[in-house]
């Protein structure tokens, strides 16, 4: 048989536990930051959504919850489908680069190796780009400079492009060179370039990347992939016209 309870002995939530809180206290504190809870996302979401109830002194919060909530998960909604469209992208990317290069080695001969680069049908079409242009600084004694496609940039004109010893350059909104460019420049909105060093003997280049989309390249992008194909180039070029491995 279970004993009666001693009023006395009740625990009153209005009264403090250990001589410091109040429910009072916590109710004036609430009332004077309305906005406590409603900032507080580990509160908010340790609470139960309030039943409908009418009278002046009962505030319904379910619907503020809800809106909250809700408006939580299209922010979580969205980064998700950022990041996936991120990571399609970038895939997409790694797997066109490496296709890219597959069929860069299959060149039979400096000149294909030169027409696959700067033909549409080429490397821009590998890389779902609407042109690429390689070109070098002249120099007299340069071999390969009389080959179709290869475009001759004024001497220094590599640092001029990208920057004084920077190793590329991505820009966004531009209106292109023709130089590196010729008819399709008026087409090229945004481009990537790639600094080319063949070898110490030789004078360098560039790989110039253009899309018609003004934002296909900007500044902030990551452009490991683009230093690989360029490098990959460098390679390709030093092989067929036999120059020296040292660069």
């Amino acid at each position: 048989m279970s004993r009666p309870i001693d009023p006395s002995q009740q625990h009153d939530a209005s009264q403090p536990v250990d001589g410091s809180l109040t429910a009072e206290a916590v109710k004036q504190y609430l009332l004077a930051n309305p906005d406590f809870i409603l900032d507080d996302d580990d509160l908010i979401s340790s609470m139960s959504a309030p039943k409908n109830a009418s009278g002046n002194n009962v505030l319904d919060l379910q619907s503020v919850m809800i809106g909250r909530l809700q408006h939580k998960v299209g922010q979580l909604r969205d980064i998700q489908a950022e990041l996936i469209d991120a990571a399609s992208i970038n895939a997409l990317t790694r797997d066109r680069v490496l296709v890219a290069v597959l069929k860069l080695m299959d060149s039979k001969s400096f000149e294909e190796l030169i027409a696959f680069i700067t033909e549409p049908s080429g490397l821009a079409a590998a890389l779902d780009l609407d042109t690429v242009a390689l070109a070098v600084e002249s120099k007299a004694d340069v071999p390969g400079l009389g080959v179709r496609g290869l475009r001759i940039l004024e001497a220094n004109g590599v640092d001029a492009l990208i920057g004084s010893g920077e190793p590329y350059r991505l820009s966004a909104e531009i209106n292109s060179n023709p130089g590196l460019y010729g008819g399709s420049a008026p087409h090229v909105r945004s481009e990537a370039l790639v600094r080319l060093t063949f070898s110490k003997s030789t004078p360098p280049g560039i790989l110039a990347l253009g899309s018609a989309h003004p934002e296909q390249f900007h500044p902030t992008q990551a452009a490991d992939l683009l230093e690989f194909m360029g490098r990959v180039v460098e390679r390709a070029v030093r092989l067929w016209l036999d120059l020296p491995q040292n660069v």
